[in-house]
């Protein structure tokens, strides 16, 4: 399996294993922004934790810390396009679309697996890029922490941004979708 399908795969099995039904009802009870800052915590504790011992705990934990990450910045998605839109169940072509945007990826008519890594890639610099800073004991957890805290609060401001009035989401597009290119 190449590396493009892979990320897919994984991207794909996040968003699957997402309860779509509890983001909403989390979204109706809490409000947008009280559901972005709980994930936003989320995220700064994993980031925290696998800075707090420095290497040894930096080894173990960027691994946990970077899917996290991106599970909270779906969430997040998930919960705005729901807050925006008033829609809870979301297919992942589209839902993959809105999460590409927020990021500042071109996207055309059709998602691509092109586009996907792109997304990927997107995703993946940004939440190494303090990779090396959790290296350092107790600083790392306050840098892992502070970051992820940031990172998810500007996803959700981004996403919050998307203007999805033209925006029609159909719950039956599949991967199977998705053109090579």
């Amino acid at each position: 399996m190449d590396t493009e399908t892979l990320l897919v795969k994984s991207f794909q099995k996040v968003f699957e294993n997402m309860n779509q039904e509890g983001i909403k009802e989390s979204v109706d009870k809490k409000g947008i922004d009280k559901f972005i800052s709980d994930c936003a915590l989320l995220a700064a504790t994993t980031g925290a934790a696998s800075g707090f011992g420095g290497f040894s705990t930096m080894i173990v934990g960027v691994p946990v810390d970077v899917l996290n990450n991106v599970v909270q910045q779906f969430r997040v998605t998930l919960a705005v396009i729901y807050d925006k839109k008033g829609v809870y169940k979301v297919s992942f072509p589209q839902f993959m679309k809105i999460v590409g945007v927020s990021l500042g990826v071109e996207i055309g008519a059709t998602l691509t697996k092109s586009i996907m890594l792109s997304i990927a890639n997107k995703i993946i610099i940004r939440l190494s890029a303090t990779t090396a800073g959790k290296a350092v004991p107790f600083l790392g957890a306050f840098i892992g922490g502070s970051v992820n805290y940031g990172f998810i609060r500007g996803i959700g401001a981004a996403v919050k941004r998307i203007d999805m009035s033209s925006i029609s989401f159909e719950q039956d597009v599949q991967l199977d979708d998705l053109k090579d290119n």
